[in-house]
This record gives structure tokens, sequence and C-alpha cells, in this order.
């Protein structure tokens, strides 16, 4: 009886582990790693210092790493807007990226009214054209431009001299001089507005 009730106690943590740690995304069928949570904690919006160092998976200082173009864009990439932005690669399948979305705006807006110039954009690397157009449809926090597939994010995360493997969502904050500072990879939460206020210099 006892062998029993171990057992479903095992089986049930196995199952929340199994929630827990599904919180990136890669398409088709293979699941989901799982990953760390929350690498960050802040009290009333302010970051732990240690924060600072864990919250990117790489990052550069002023002028080091020139964010170029970025990947390849099905359109003619948009030219640098002379304000911090928060690059997102996303997708229509990415279930992690949709809900940190309206957070992400929440983050914009947050810090234009604290008088910074930061912007929003979100990349998408969906291979289906009809599917990305009923998702804008439907409503996002930003405008939408189209990465010219998977791969294209691939191969310039393998440029960056990180895993071309890398699951989504991706995040890459760009100074106003269109210079990449900062690279995280995987879902962000609430409670790294504070981190990010100090990555800007708020």
């Amino acid at each position: 009886m006892d062998r029993l009730r171990h057992l479903s106690i095992s089986s049930a943590l196995v199952s929340l582990v199994g929630l827990f740690g599904m919180s990136a995304c890669s398409k088709g069928d293979k699941p989901a790693p799982q990953v760390e949570m929350p690498r960050t904690v802040s009290v009333g919006g302010e970051s732990d210092p240690t924060a600072l160092k864990t919250f990117c998976d790489k990052s550069w200082e002023a002028g080091a790493m020139p964010f170029g173009a970025g990947p390849r864009l099905k359109e003619p990439a948009p030219a640098a807007t002379g304000t911090w932005r928060w690059v997102n690669f996303w997708a229509t399948w990415c279930a992690p990226c949709l809900e940190e979305m309206p957070m992400l705006g929440r983050w914009r807006d947050g810090l234009n009214k604290e008088g910074a110039a930061f912007a929003l954009e979100l990349w998408s690397v969906d291979e289906d054209e009809v599917k990305l157009r009923q998702r804008v449809q439907q409503g996002l926090p930003s405008t939408v431009k189209w990465v010219d597939g998977p791969e294209a994010l691939s191969e310039f995360l393998g440029k960056l001299g990180l895993d071309p493997d890398s699951m989504l969502p991706v995040h890459m904050l760009v100074d106003a001089k269109n210079n990449l500072r900062c690279v995280r990879i995987g879902a962000v939460h609430e409670n790294d507005y504070g981190t990010v206020r100090k990555l800007i210099g708020r």
C-alpha cells in the first residue's frame, strides 16, 4: 500500500515539473526542453543586482556589436529608429510568445511614461502567411515584421555565438545607436521589468 502511495505521489510530481518546465517553443512535434524558472528577482520594480548578470544569455558593451539589419526579412529592413528597441522574435504557434506580448506592450508604455524613448518590435518567424495575417488581425501590441523563415533567425544567432537551434521566444535589446546590447533566450516575466530599466540606464 505504501509503495502504491509513493508511486502515486511521484507521478504527480513528475506531472507538475512537466507543466512548469515549458516556457519555450520549438516548431513541430519535438517537445520543448525544460528550462529554468525566472532568473531574476525584483521588488517594487528594482532588480536584484545579480539579475543584470543573469538576465541576458549574451550581452555586449556599447558599440561592441552592431545590430545592422538583423536577420533577413521578407521585406526591406527598417531603418534604425534612434530609440532603444526591444526586438521580440515569435511565431503564431508559440504559446509563451503570445502570452507575454501584452506584458511587453505594458513595459514599452511604462518606460515611455518614465521618459525613455523605447520601442517594441515584433519579428515573426512564421512560414504560414495566412496564419500570421489572421493573428495580426486579432490585434497585437505593435506592428509586425516578417523574418525570412526560422533559418534566417538561426543563422543570425549563430553569428552572435549563440545556439542556432534556440527556441522561441528570443528577445534582443538594441540601443539608440543600433547596437545589440542583450540577447535573452526564452520567456520573460513581470519581475524582469526592473532589470530592463537598469539595462537601458533608467
